[in-house]
């Protein structure tokens, strides 16, 4: 092929010189065939390069492979250890860069460490690491990383990190508010969960709810129930519920408070059985007394009635 190319080149050079002494006229010199095949393969010799240094970066990337977990949950306020594992060349020494979000700053530097409590970045012989030592909830989002093996080729990997706050156990509490007496239950945690007042059956009540997300953004929730009558005696129950999982409480009534609260009932009752033993009393007097006048109501209409007969017969005679 290279030679027919030459052998054409030659032609039509040989052709254009005859034309130009024929012609007359005076022409450029034109180029000899080695610098004309030059000119028409240099560009094909570029490309060539590139494709080949592309080839052999792809290869290079594929000498090392990394898996990391696409999701991971950390406890708030305890540590947190993001792991991936590769594999690469024998022998070859690699260094991770791990970023969060879109921020394209390394985590791994000391002074970003310091600063954001986080731990220093491991990388061995098969996995790669970084450590949150007091995981916050600002900390949640996705982190990329980038690990470097040199000659051993390069990957990268991206871990969603979730944060999780376990809420509290309630608290409930006595509250009045301005002279309406209930309870009130409060918890503290994140993400973002349900209150509920329920009575002892289990039915859902309805009650005054509201939630503050705080500055280091775990959730203050609570509800206000209305209570009639003493709140020693209600029997309802307070549950935050989260991912089907639930921590209920009551109104924890003191010693103190119960025996007053039992005395109230008690002399409650007494007073109750007190008013109706006074009203049977009262009515049983009652009672006799009109039986007593009635016995004795008997004999006198019975001396009016003969006094009224003996009377007539006189007045008859």
């Amino acid at each position: 092929m290279r030679s027919w190319s030459v052998e054409a080149s030659l032609a039509y050079f040989s052709m254009k010189g005859n034309l130009h002494q024929t012609s007359g006229t005076k022409r450029a010199v034109p180029k000899s065939p080695e610098k004309r095949m030059a000119t028409y393969h240099f560009p094909n010799i570029i490309c060539f390069i590139v494709i080949f240094f592309s080839l052999a970066i792809e290869a290079n990337k594929q000498f090392t492979t990394m898996r990391c977990e696409s999701s991971v949950t950390g406890i708030y306020n305890h540590r947190t250890v993001l792991v991936c594992k590769y594999e690469s060349q024998p022998g070859q020494t690699c260094q991770s860069n791990w970023s969060y979000s879109h921020q394209t700053e390394n985590l791994c530097t000391e002074e970003k460490a310091n600063a954001q409590k986080q731990g220093r970045c491991s990388t061995d012989s098969n996995t790669t690491s970084l450590l949150i030592e007091e995981t916050e909830i600002s900390d949640e989002g996705k982190y990329h990383i980038l690990l470097d093996c040199g000659a051993g080729g390069y990957s990268k990997a991206e871990i969603n990190l979730l944060v999780k706050a376990p809420y509290t156990v309630p608290q409930v509490t006595k509250s009045d508010r301005g002279g309406e007496k209930g309870l009130s239950c409060t918890t503290l945690g994140y993400p973002l969960a349900k209150l509920q007042w329920q009575t002892e059956n289990g039915i859902n009540l309805t009650a005054n709810y509201s939630s503050l997300q705080r500055e280091d953004k775990l959730y203050n929730l609570t509800i206000h129930l209305s209570v009639v009558g003493e709140l020693c005696s209600i029997n309802h129950s307070c549950s935050v519920c989260i991912e089907n999982a639930c921590k209920s409480a009551k109104l924890d009534c003191s010693k103190t408070e119960k025996n007053i609260q039992s005395t109230k009932q008690k002399v409650t009752t007494l007073g109750v059985y007190l008013s109706l033993g006074f009203i049977m009393i009262i009515f049983t007097l009652l009672t006799i007394m009109l039986l007593f006048d009635w016995r004795h109501q008997i004999p006198r209409a019975r001396a009016r009635s003969k006094s009224t007969t003996t009377n007539l017969i006189e007045n008859t005679k």
